[in-house]
């Protein structure tokens, strides 16, 4: 019997002492930093590859109602930098990453930009956690831990990523390429930054080589640049690479065309804060095959007109924004603003664009306790589509593809995309923000504050929540609504 007691005080005991290892190890993971993956960089043959830098670049979530989302990891937001690194000699390196991709949504994907001089640059997406999200169900859990018990893999580490040889393209410009001559040529051509000399070279006039061109096929387009920003480009080729070969491509080059026009008559002049965009897709290529585009845009003069020069000849697509008008809508299959659609060849277009009212939206913002709120942001996103493929905020990108080409680095930081004042405003002290230029498609809004939020409303289908307000907006007049907050933490998102 005494032994019995003796033996039963020892499990007792181990037993509290695993429990309090348990939750000092519970304690320990809630306290702790972001989390760790370890990634490693081989080489076709498996050795390690040291000195590729692997940049984030963005997050997606572990499995349930928001796995099916990409998400921009920004480090002002996520709390983690997101800065390159690079591979140490054993070709391993450390990323920290988000715990969560926004609120307390888990993050279970890391996709990153990989890059080595030898290599054609890659783009992997590694998962790092497989672990069911809190709020799990008991069968899901059951079902995770059987399976790993069944593969025998109780310790889950990221995948090996793999980088192989590229293969090499060689760019000559024909005796008569015609365009201008003796500039420097620069490469339109998937994966490849155009001025990243760690991937072209220039061993003579004329010539231009990669040895970094992912096997496959590929599309590509060659541009010279005048000093005074003229463009002249050439055929679009297409092929297939073979690693280990060298692919040779000879080009002619014509000099870019110009649009020019209006807007229509129904936006009175002058106009102001007038700007047109205009998207180039070469024609006969799908957007989603990654062919060369060209992107420009041109402020409006007051009375209407603009100019757009050094175009590639293609399926021209334009959109246009100004005081208290937007172009009017493409045709397209989803709930997005569409351009208006063109035929650019190398010759000069003349048109004019479509206008119809935007629309004002005033929203009162009230915390929770129904007092207005003062220094709570307003946005909305309305979105254009560009080549059934590829959407961004309407207007927000108001850049030049020409500045991308260069043989030295930029004065200043160059950016694909820019806040538009017209989709967003700030509460005053009485609560109200102003939204005075919208797209009249707009349906819903958001707002941003540091102490609370929009309450989550569950979507239809899916279980997924978002934290939005729907509108209903009539083009030319003013439209009004209210909100009110709750306290930023006291919901938040979770994936069950």
């Amino acid at each position: 019997m005494r032994n019995s007691k003796i033996r039963l005080g020892r499990i007792v005991a181990a037993v509290v002492i695993i429990g309090v290892f348990f939750l000092w190890v519970l304690r320990q993971l809630s306290v702790s930093g972001p989390p760790i993956a370890i990634i490693r960089v081989v080489d076709a043959a498996g050795q390690p590859v040291a000195g590729a830098i692997v940049r984030p670049a963005g997050l997606r979530t572990k499995a349930g109602p928001y796995s099916s989302g990409w998400y921009a990891w920004r480090a002002d937001q996520n709390g983690v930098s997101n800065s390159p690194v690079r591979t140490a000699n054993d070709g391993r390196a450390t990323v920290s990453y988000p715990r969560y991709v926004f609120e307390r949504i888990e993050t279970g994907v890391l996709c990153f930009e990989v890059n080595h001089p030898d290599f054609a640059p890659f783009n992997p997406e590694i998962a790092v956690d497989t672990t069911p999200p809190a709020g799990a169900s008991v069968s899901v859990i059951l079902k995770y831990w059987l399976d790993r018990v069944r593969h025998g893999a109780l310790v889950v580490r990221p995948d090996t990523i793999i980088l192989c040889k590229g293969a090499t393209l060689r760019l000559s410009a024909a005796a008569d390429a015609g365009g201008a001559s003796g500039l420097p040529m620069f490469a339109q051509v998937k994966g490849l930054s155009a001025s990243d000399t760690n991937s072209w070279l220039r061993p003579e006039p004329g010539v231009l080589i990669t040895r970094r061109l992912a096997g496959g096929a590929y599309i590509l387009r060659a541009v010279r640049i005048e000093t005074n920003g003229v463009a002249s480009f050439s055929q679009v080729a297409s092929s297939t690479a073979t690693v280990g070969q060298s692919n040779l491509v000879n080009l002619t080059f014509t000099r870019g065309a110009t649009v020019r026009g209006e807007l229509d008559a129904s936006v009175p002049r002058p106009v102001r804060n007038g700007r047109v965009i205009a998207h180039v897709w070469p024609q006969d290529c799908k957007a989603q095959t990654s062919p060369p585009e060209w992107h420009a845009w041109a402020k409006v003069r007051d009375d209407g007109g603009f100019e757009i020069a050094s175009l590639p000849p293609g399926d021209l697509e334009i959109v246009a924004l100004c005081d208290g008008f937007i172009s009017t809508n493409g045709t397209g299959k989803f709930n997005f603003r569409y351009p208006q659609n063109h035929v650019l060849g190398t010759n000069d277009l003349a048109i004019t664009i479509g206008m119809e009212p935007t629309a004002r939206l005033e929203v009162s913002v009230l915390d929770n306790e129904g007092k207005p709120l003062k220094g709570a942001k307003v946005v909305t996103w309305p979105n254009v589509r560009y080549g059934e493929w590829a959407a961004t905020i309407f207007a927000s990108d108001c850049y030049n593809t020409v500045d991308w080409f260069s043989l030295t680095a930029p004065k200043k930081p160059l950016s694909w995309n820019r806040t538009v004042a017209d989709f967003e405003g700030v509460t005053d002290s009485n609560g109200l923000a102003v939204l005075a230029n919208l797209p009249p498609t707009t349906k819903e809004f958001a707002v941003d504050h540091d102490k609370f939020t929009l309450p989550a409303t569950t979507m239809p289908g899916g279980g997924r929540k978002e934290r939005y307000a729907g509108v209903a907006l009539i083009a030319g007049e003013t439209n009004r609504t209210s909100v009110q907050l709750e306290p930023i933490n006291r919901a938040p998102i979770a994936h069950y």
